[in-house]
């Protein structure tokens, strides 16, 4: 198929980026589209047994390497070894995060927690903090980010705004609300980035809700698919009633007034911060939106698959930033 070789050369090269070897199942997963190095627009049809004859093609002519069910640029055998060992870190680590989400679940509003970044696809290292994308009810994402802020900080579990290594600590980078599910920022790193993630605490509609408006992520990762909850939590009766008990009190006047303050005094202290201003990456805060990447890695991901593209001979397809900073 045209530009079925491309789509599995450009995914490998995607990751080589994080130095994360891929199997073959992880390789259809989050396929770049085709489409984007065959020039068609829709009509484009992958079979398992055309990609399993066009990998074995590649390795054979040394466009790929592989070992034990991995597959990798060539020269870079070390990262099988590199990929075993955080495969056993991340178990480890996957014990840790849950536990520490499972105490999130007496904060009111909170309707969902996806595990975000290098957490989600098992990239990890032994200092790393744990992502997280959160979904708030709609009306309260300043109180809800504040309720997460205290109970995480309460347990200890909260990377600190100075922290420059914060290992299983969470980090709340990214909040909507439950009628803004939608992604307004593209890219190929958003789109991997979505294809990534992995629901931990989240209820059936909400999930169906999220994976529907973000629908546009196939463009960018062929086999976008919605995910189950990947580990999902233990339920606490006594904490999911404590959220409904602190909802039920701020379903008032008194809670509309709450969130006019917690937004004035949370924006302020956002727009007086000088890592709001820095270029490189993007800092949103409104209504419906909170997103804290002052210096994303998204840039240096991108420049560098491009240039690994280009070294490659491959020049139709080289991808751009979201828009950040």
């Amino acid at each position: 198929m045209f530009g079925l070789r491309e789509s599995i050369f450009a995914t490998i090269v995607y990751y080589d980026v994080f130095n994360f070897p891929l199997t073959f199942a992880e390789i259809y997963k989050y396929l770049i589209n085709p489409e984007k190095f065959s020039g068609k627009n829709g009509g484009v049809t992958v079979e398992l047994s055309d990609m399993a004859n066009e990998l074995d093609k590649m390795i054979k002519a040394g466009i790929i390497g592989h070992k034990n069910g991995f597959y990798f640029l060539p020269g870079n055998t070390e990262l099988y070894e590199n990929r075993i060992e955080k495969d056993k870190l991340a178990n480890v680590k996957w014990k840790k995060f849950l536990r520490i989400v499972g105490r999130l679940q007496s904060a009111p509003y909170l309707r969902a927690v996806f595990a975000s970044g290098s957490l989600a696809v098992n990239n990890l290292e032994p200092k790393s903090d744990f992502d997280v994308f959160v979904v708030i009810k709609t009306g309260r994402l300043y109180t809800g980010r504040l309720f997460l802020w205290l109970i995480s900080s309460l347990w200890g579990v909260r990377r600190g705004r100075f922290d420059v290594v914060a290992p299983d600590k969470l980090c709340f980078n990214h909040y909507v609300t439950d009628d803004n599910l939608e992604l307004s920022r593209r890219s190929l790193y958003v789109a991997q980035s979505v294809a990534n993630m992995k629901p931990v605490m989240a209820s059936g509609a909400v999930l169906g809700s999220f994976l529907s408006a973000n629908k546009w992520v196939s463009r960018y990762c062929y086999n976008f698919r919605p995910v189950d909850k990947y580990r999902g939590i233990k339920p606490s009766k006594f904490m999911v009633a404590a959220a409904n008990l602190g909802e039920f009190i701020l379903d008032t006047k008194l809670g509309d007034l709450l969130e006019k303050v917690f937004r004035i005094v949370q924006q302020k202290r956002i727009k007086n911060n000088p890592a709001t201003y820095e270029s490189g990456g993007r800092i949103v805060f409104t209504d419906r939106e909170l997103e804290f990447h002052p210096r994303s890695f998204e840039r240096i991901v991108i420049d560098s698959y491009n240039d690994k593209m280009k070294k490659a001979g491959i020049l139709n397809c080289l991808e751009k930033n979201s828009g950040l900073n």
